[in-house]
């Protein structure tokens, strides 16, 4: 018996696009740091960089879904030998940037491999097993082994996302097309250091019926009601980590300050909410307001010196911490159970510690 496909459906420009994960791939082009930061070769051409840097979260997002999914990921980097030998001079003359590819600049020699700014951003590492190329030029399939990789992985589906949108993402997506790859650019994980470029790349690329492909926003790629079959689960989504950490922040400044109120309002106050604290057992939101407002403050040096935190979903995550203080030399344990409701964020379980 043949198994259902891993399908998904989206809502898509021109029209529908539905691709089966065991079949797609993800390549993200070169979010690298000479093209994104500050300092690299994109702002040594005049550009301002933080038109790039801004897709970052998206782009983190979109790998997160990627790898929940168990997709292949590819990323690329525009990156030449050391000895430039597969850079052609017109590529090194053209134009008139302060720094040229191979000259040295704030982080290394520019676009060339093993340098510090030929380097992906670090919110965006590849992660084991999933395939980096160094490509020397715009697209992705020119001079690499990118194309054979693909057909050996059984690839028919590509999902595009990076910088820039016009040159190295377009390339890449037309000579795709060419080759026969169904491909949907990600409309809000892709940029330009001109927004009427990308702008006017996405209407060329879904131009005529689709003429180089599909484009669409993360939503609609993530959406789960757009799953065909049992709808998957994100975990570790980085936009719902980015939430559940600074809930924690602001958790950890209400404590420092003994902001009674405030902590209260972290709690979920429901008769099912439960804290177990080092040395007491509070059942209900009321038990916990009760224990509040009697309790000693926290010393305000207490620092935290370990974070894990983990989600499941859009709505449920878990926190876990370490922490110490001056006023004794144990450390100090916590996990905090956060749920979201429509009032926000709350705590619905937690657990304090102290070990030797």
């Amino acid at each position: 018996m043949t198994l259902p496909s891993a399908l998904r459906k989206v809502d898509a420009q021109p029209f529908e696009f539905t691709f089966d994960y065991t079949h797609t791939a993800l390549i993200v082009i070169d979010m690298q740091r000479d093209f994104i930061e500050a300092g690299g070769f994109g702002e040594s051409l005049g550009n301002d960089v933080s038109t790039l840097a801004a897709i970052v979260p998206v782009v983190a997002g979109l790998l997160a879904f990627a790898r929940q999914e168990h997709m292949l990921v590819v990323h690329t980097r525009e990156a030449h030998l050391p000895d430039l030998s597969d850079c052609p001079l017109s590529k090194i003359s053209r134009g008139n940037p302060s720094l040229r590819i191979g000259d040295a600049g704030p982080m290394g020699r520019v676009l060339v491999r093993g340098q510090p700014g030929s380097e992906i951003v670090s919110a965006l590492q590849p992660a084991p097993g999933e395939i980096v190329i160094d490509k020397p030029g715009k697209g992705a399939f020119h001079g690499t082994d990118l194309h054979a990789l693909l057909q050996q992985r059984g690839i028919s589906h590509l999902l595009f996302a990076g910088v820039t949108t016009e040159v190295c993402v377009q390339t890449t997506m037309r000579e795709a097309n060419d080759r026969g790859y169904d491909c949907l650019l990600v409309e809000d994980a892709t940029a330009s250091y001109f927004p009427a470029f990308k702008q006017a790349t996405l209407e060329m690329v879904r131009a005529q019926g689709g003429i180089v492909g599909w484009t669409a926003p993360l939503s609609a790629i993530i959406d789960p009601a757009n799953h065909i079959g049992t709808a998957p689960m994100l975990i570790n989504h980085p936009p719902v980590i980015a939430e559940l950490n600074a809930e924690f922040d602001a958790y950890e400044a209400a404590l420092i300050r003994h902001d009674v109120a405030a902590l209260d309002r972290f709690f979920r106050y429901d008769d099912a909410t439960v804290r177990y604290g080092v040395a007491e057992n509070l059942y209900g939101g009321e038990a916990i307001r009760q224990y509040r407002m009697r309790c000693a403050p926290v010393h305000p040096q207490r620092k935290i010196v370990l974070r894990v935190t983990s989600s499941y979903g859009n709505d449920f995550g878990a926190i876990s911490a370490e922490f110490n203080a001056p006023d004794t030399d144990q450390i100090g344990r916590q996990t905090q159970t956060w749920v979201r409701f429509p009032d926000g964020w709350r705590i619905v379980a937690a657990h304090v510690s102290l070990i030797d």
